[in-house]
């Protein structure tokens, strides 16, 4: 069996030990010799787990790391750009994101209008507080102090008193973890650990980012698993672990100029949601084989890295034009790039649809014609019905 490991991997394909039974037809005795071994020869990352330590096939993911950053070259022009047009967008996009993942239905706008409110319903008091953490990354630095000040923003009046921690930075009684189906698939570590290992995971992250290593580009996925390992709280763990992983390309200075996609990626669709969760049973299922939430990870992101090059890319042409797009004009059309790429034609109801439905008829259909003057979309009448493409 580890032969037909390593023959696979040769072949770019990385099975999962579900993988290996239904697919293989491999049997739960073959199974072990090919963990050990594994365990044995990857590569390993110094950071603590119940089972001994995480690991990961480095020669495997060597080759999708690169093809997934060297796709973010963007250019001078567009890169001394890139921050004032697209950094409100991406983090709006990660707020949505990453309360969309939890259940909390929100958009571009219902953000915008919350932040305005006083008196917040809690799915609101969520939304309200992950911007205010975003706001509050940007401006400090990771240390053991700020990310448990982080926390109480990002929970503050949104957790029961069960939820709440007794005293000190972190949970002191056990805790379970929920699969995607409501299902107790693990539980965090016993909360003796939590201090000690909390610990050396801050100073982990502060090392890593101090110079350029094997690990710098893999950090923010290696982040974000390790939180969910953890689970350091009793509640908002995925939600600290994406956010952490955000302010980690925020502070480090050899990928800070790389776009933080996450939440966003992962929920895409129902089925790039399950592709994230499988990626977590998988990981946990080879005690701690980060190879397959690394992998996933990096190609959900690509649709987005392409999306928001593309982005860039019309942007920067409408620009040279003298007819710059809007703000709303380019959240609209990154809807468009997302979800109607395989549609030749489009009608306002749509982009409607796949935009949330945050504007009015009459808004879309002044948002379409003013992109059609731009030069970004061409119009054709099908009766009185307006249809537009791609330019």
């Amino acid at each position: 069996m580890i032969q037909d490991y390593e023959a696979l991997v040769k072949l770019g394909l990385y099975p999962s030990k579900k993988e290996w039974f239904s697919k293989y037809g491999k049997h739960g005795i073959d199974y072990v010799p090919l963990l050990n071994h594994k365990k044995n020869t990857l590569t390993k990352i110094p950071l603590k787990t119940k089972e001994g330590s995480l690991y990961f096939n480095k020669a495997y993911i060597s080759s999708i790391l690169n093809d997934y950053y060297s796709s973010q070259s963007l250019g001078l022009e567009s890169e001394l750009h890139f921050t004032q047009v697209f950094e409100e967008i991406l983090i709006f996009s990660e707020v949505e994101g990453t309360l969309e993942i939890e259940g909390i239905k929100t958009s571009k706008k219902k953000i915008e209008d919350i932040l305005k409110k006083e008196n917040l319903t809690p799915d609101e008091q969520g939304v309200f507080n992950m911007r205010k953490g975003l706001d509050y990354i940007s401006t400090h630095e990771i240390t053991e102090k700020h990310l448990h000040e982080l926390y109480e923003i990002l929970s503050m009046n949104c957790l029961s008193d069960e939820q709440k921690l007794e005293e000190g930075y972190y949970r002191k009684k056990e805790v379970e973890i929920l699969d995607r189906y409501g299902q107790v698939s693990d539980r965090g570590v016993e909360a003796l650990y939590l201090e000690p290992w909390m610990k050396e995971f801050i100073e982990f992250i502060q090392i890593n980012m101090s110079s350029l290593n094997p690990l710098t580009y893999l950090m923010p996925h290696l982040i974000h698993y390790y939180m969910i390992l953890l689970h350091p709280y009793y509640d908002f763990n995925g939600r600290m672990g994406r956010i952490l992983a955000v302010w980690y390309i925020l502070k480090c200075p050899y990928i800070k100029d790389k776009m933080p996609i996450f939440s966003e990626a992962i929920n895409y669709n129902s089925k790039t949601k399950a592709l994230y969760y499988k990626a977590i049973e998988n990981s946990r299922e080879d005690e701690n084989d980060l190879t397959f939430f690394f992998e996933t990870m990096f190609v959900l992101g690509q649709t987005f890295i392409t999306v928001y090059l593309k982005l860039d890319e019309i942007e920067t042409q409408s620009r040279r034009r003298a007819k710059p797009l809007t703000q709303n004009e380019i959240n609209t059309l990154k809807s468009i790039l997302l979800y109607i790429k395989d549609k030749t034609f489009f009608t306002w109801e749509d982009v409607s649809f796949v935009d949330k439905q945050q504007f009015s008829k009459q808004y879309y259909l002044r948002l379409l014609n003013s992109m059609t003057e731009k030069e970004v979309l061409t119009k054709t009448m099908s009766g009185k019905t307006a249809q537009y493409q791609l330019h």
